[in-house]
């Protein structure tokens, strides 16, 4: 009998503590008015074709962050973005006080994007789902005093952010635009290895730099060919990557050609006109020639066979 009855108070006292408990953490989710996301982007303002690199951050009163889920990714208000891409989350949690009251501040997820056309835009509707680890301390009839954690979630929105896209200037007609927005350089490699007059053989064309390079970008390469050698084909490889700052292009243009001209077989100056957003000018970025050692065909070694 004294037994059942001990049951029945064990079992009321923890109905009460369960409910102390799910009320305690009911109030404290409901407070997620004191948590928000926003979205910070390099900057407010920036050109047509220029990538900018904007990363979300989630403002909380609370330093124990169970997990963060994405319910919706972010989208414009009108219009649409020209390249859009996710990358690695370099940025660092740190403690931020906005309007006065300090906040912890981690960063949610980094993406870079570029838009076409020039006009003022809204990004907005990120939603995350939240959860968070509240501390909880009830009295344990066996243990006393007990310290855990329940994780408790609630939904946040995203503030809305607004930005400008502005044209880029009119390219005079001396300027070969290719299109590319940034700061870019162009080198021409010659791989190892002999040139043989009159056989194929191949350079290399990097143009790197700080911005987006599209598939239909090229530099102008055509007019570096055609002393003493003949091109033949092109083939590209382009390489995009973040790398904690920015947008890196690295293209690679391997050119086809062969060599007619023993003494004097050069590789002309490859150039490259881009938009550099920082100096708000067209600049050229252009290759040193190269002078190419062409052999004769007598330098050749016959295979020797056993």
């Amino acid at each position: 009998m004294k037994t059942e009855v001990w049951r029945r108070h064990i079992f009321r006292y923890t109905v009460i503590v369960s409910a102390l408990i799910v009320g305690m953490l009911s109030a404290n989710a409901k407070n997620h008015e004191d948590l928000f996301v926003r979205c910070s982007i390099d900057q407010s303002s920036f050109y047509s074709h220029e990538c900018v690199c904007a990363t979300m951050w989630l403002y909380t009163p609370y330093s124990d962050i169970a997990f963060v889920n994405e319910v919706e990714s972010p989208h414009l208000k009108t219009g649409e973005f020209s390249y859009i891409s996710r990358v690695q989350n370099f940025h660092k949690s740190h403690r931020e006080k906005v309007d006065g009251k300090l906040y912890y501040a981690f960063p949610l997820a980094s993406f870079v994007f570029a838009m076409n056309d020039a006009g003022k835009y809204t990004m907005q509707s990120g939603k995350f789902e939240i959860g968070i680890n509240f501390p909880v301390v009830y009295e344990d009839p066996f243990f006393g005093k007990v310290r855990t954690a329940e994780t408790r979630s609630c939904i946040v929105d995203m503030k809305p952010v607004d930005f400008k896209v502005k044209s880029l200037p009119a390219a005079k007609d001396t300027v070969a635009f290719s299109g590319a927005v940034g700061k870019f350089s162009v080198s021409t490699v010659v791989p190892r290895g002999d040139i043989i007059v009159n056989e194929e053989a191949s350079i290399i064309v990097i143009v790197k730099g700080r911005g987006l390079l599209g598939s239909d970008i090229l530099p102008e390469y055509r007019d570096a060919f055609g002393e003493g050698n003949k091109l033949k084909s092109i083939s590209e490889q382009l390489n995009t990557y973040f790398d904690g700052e920015s947008i890196v292009s690295e293209l690679e243009l391997e050119c086809e050609f062969v060599p007619t001209d023993i003494r004097n077989c050069r590789i002309g100056a490859v150039r490259f006109g881009y938009f550099n957003p920082e100096t708000k000018r067209f600049e050229v970025a252009e290759s040193e020639p190269v002078d190419i050692d062409v052999k004769s065909s007598a330098v050749k070694v016959e295979p020797v066979y056993i």
